[in-house]
């Protein structure tokens, strides 16, 4: 990893490079004239053309200062652009993952399977039944493509897909890793592996089969969940890229183990990744990039397997010239309203005095001239107070084109971190969609329900069920299941244990949920208040629970989204933040709904329930739709990046649901 300094990056700034060029030029140009001054009216150019030198020499000063800081800016933006880029990729991919290991813990308890694989059991499932189960997994959660099934002696008892070739019998280590009882809940791989043979890397997440949910009950098998990691990398790149930027995820060994260019980032190169934090330079099949390379936070403590998000931009386009049109109508404002950066600012304080103090040695200039008598000397101080002036300009124009530059740029990165919020936010909604459709095809929940009047005997069980897959999926306060009268049957949470027996409120979709005959269907309630949630705005996920083999409706479930400290998570990973990860000063974010309602929060004094007040094209977006806007709030202004959701894979683009909510992202300007 090699570092070029500032001085050596400049060639590759060409704004920056223009405006030193010009001062440069200027700086001769006065230069020579001074010269021709003193060749021309040696009675009193002397005195004159020294303070002028001075002034000359003052200029010099601020130059240096500008350009240095011109540089300093364009490299902090590129740092902070490729940083934030190298770490939504890892981030996004983890919050994924996290979620994967929650469903395969909860799988392998599946009842079907467990009969399935214990020879004990008095009526096994066929193995076309279990086929049937597997696919009616992955039709809710589309994030795999395989799933594999293997007894306690290593051998294949059922999988997923039919183009997936394995042998009768598998030999992976990870099988041995969990034949122990003391072997860990999960375990994730991503090598290559025979239980994937026609994949370059299999991405699976196994976990035991045991015949009871107590960890010693006797070891049945192992089941593997095998993540669509290509797909589903694609998707994150494609949000991600710009123009010639190449995004990679690092493996532990530096290896690429994907790309959004596979042919200029092929996979199994080894990369070397930059210093946390900093900016680096390497030179790469004979091109120099910027890199930034990131290490993912972790989610709810999960951070997988020592991946990092790594972003390389050419150097000769990294530092691109965006600030080559002419100004615009409101630069006078960006000084003040876009970069409060005292640096800058007082370099153009300090060129506008030595403008004036120029501009008064000029007309002391004329009158020495006139008294003596020295009309020769008249064109050389014009021409002087002229370059004086143009330099000036030359600041002023720089200065300002630069903070029009980090306007739009800021104004960019605060649309971008709201179609990130919004992102997070219907990639985790997904899975609550998912989750519901799947935990009411539970054959205990289903069988017990088929025999209404056995419910309150069974309700410990029914309980223990819910409680241990609340303990998984920890994104829920309760999850809750209810008869055909919508009264409330059990409930994870032993805290809301006074809801069993009641009825639950009106304000659920409770007829609409108990009407779903297909197990792809499910209701959200509205979001609201509700007692469900200790009387706070939530979302609550509900769909029918059927008969064994049957679509007659036995019951329901619903699963509380703990919406508070979630969408609060979900906002504060999506602002801007310092190389401490500490976010920016006075910036803060909302989710919405169209109208303006707040349905989330950072900010301390407009919390949710409220309604925000802005111009309506701020909140009437297309979905996918992003802008950014300057904007002033609260007599503060502001960058405002606004987008809408636009959904993630199947959820909320295939009329399974329509839920508009924009992220709004405010940065102080």
């Amino acid at each position: 990893m090699t570092m070029l300094s500032e001085e050596q990056l400049l060639r590759y700034m060409p704004f920056v490079l223009r405006c030193e060029q010009e001062l440069q030029h200027l700086g001769s140009w006065w230069q020579h004239v001074a010269l021709v001054g003193k060749i021309n009216s040696l009675q009193v150019a002397k005195t004159l053309l020294d303070e002028m030198e001075m002034t000359q020499q003052r200029f010099q000063e601020l130059r240096q200062q500008l350009v240095e800081n011109l540089a300093q800016e364009k490299i902090r933006k590129l740092n902070l652009d490729l940083g934030s880029r190298a770490q939504v990729a890892i981030d996004i991919l983890v919050r994924n993952l996290f979620e994967r290991t929650a469903d395969v813990g909860f799988l392998a308890t599946d009842g079907d399977i467990r009969a399935f694989l214990d020879p004990a059991a008095p009526h096994p499932p066929s193995a076309e039944q279990i086929h049937e189960r597997l696919r009616a997994y992955t039709a809710k959660y589309s994030v795999y493509d395989e799933i594999i099934i293997i007894d306690a002696h290593a051998q294949l008892r059922a999988h997923l897909n039919e183009h997936n070739p394995l042998p009768p019998i598998l030999h992976d280590p990870l099988l041995a890793q969990l034949a122990s009882a003391q072997a860990p809940p999960y375990l994730e791989i991503f090598r290559p592996s025979d239980l994937q043979p026609l994949q370059r890397h299999a991405h699976l997440f196994a976990a035991r089969i045991t015949a009871t949910d107590d960890t010693h009950s006797p070891l049945l098998g192992i089941l593997c969940l095998c993540f669509r990691f290509e797909d589903e990398m694609q998707g994150i790149f494609a949000h991600l890229a710009q123009q010639d930027t190449l995004i990679a995820i690092l493996d532990e060994k530096n290896a690429v183990i994907a790309s959004n260019n596979e042919t200029l980032l092929p996979c199994g190169e080894r990369l070397r990744p930059a210093l946390p934090g900093q900016l680096g330079l390497v030179s790469y099949k004979g091109k120099e990039y910027m890199v930034r390379t990131a290490t993912t936070s972790g989610y709810q403590g999960y951070v997988g397997l020592a991946w990092r998000g790594h972003v390389m931009q050419p150097l000769h386009s990294a530092f691109a010239d965006e600030a080559s049109s002419p100004l615009d109508q409101d630069s006078p404002l960006l000084i003040q309203q876009v970069l409060h950066d005292d640096t800058l600012t007082h370099i153009s304080q300090a060129a506008a005095r030595v403008t004036d103090d120029l501009t008064l040695a000029v007309l002391n200039g004329q009158i020495i001239s006139a008294k003596q008598d020295a009309q020769e000397f008249m064109p050389v101080l014009n021409e002087i107070r002229g370059i004086g002036h143009k330099t000036r300009e030359v600041f002023d124009r720089s200065i300002h084109s630069l903070h029009r530059t980090l306007r739009d740029t800021l104004l960019a990165d605060a649309s971008f971190q709201a179609s990130l919020a919004v992102d997070i936010m219907d990639r985790n909604l997904y899975e609550r969609a998912n989750d519901v459709r799947w935990w009411a095809l539970t054959r205990r929940f289903r069988e017990i329900f088929a025999q209404p009047e056995s419910l309150h005997a069974q309700r410990q069980e029914l309980e223990g069920i819910l409680s241990y897959i609340n303990q998984l999926y920890t994104v829920y306060t309760n999850l809750f299941l209810f008869d055909l009268d919508g009264h409330v049957v059990a409930v994870s949470n032993p805290a809301q244990t006074p809801l069993v027996g009641t009825r639950l409120p009106a304000e659920m979709p409770i007829a609409k949920a108990l009407h779903n005959q297909d197990p792809q269907q499910y209701v959200v309630s509205a979001f609201m208040p509700t007692v469900l949630y200790e009387h706070q705005p939530t979302y609550v996920y509900m769909t029918a629970i059927h008969a064994p083999d049957s679509v007659e409706t036995v019951g329901g479930i619903g699963i509380v989204f703990d919406a508070t400290p979630q969408f609060q998570a979900m906002l504060n990973d999506a602002l801007p933040h310092d190389a401490q990860g500490i976010v920016t000063t006075g910036a803060f974010g909302f989710f919405v709904e169209p109208g303006g309602q707040i349905i989330a929060s950072t900010h301390e004094h407009l919390p949710v329930g409220e309604r925000l007040a802005l111009e309506p094209h701020l909140l009437r977006l297309k979905n996918g739709e992003r802008r950014g806007s300057m904007i002033t709030f609260q007599e503060q202004s502001y960058a405002l990046g606004a987008a809408m959701s636009r959904g993630y894979r199947e959820y909320k683009t295939t009329n399974d649901y329509k839920n508009d909510i924009i992220a709004l992202i405010f940065i102080p300007a």
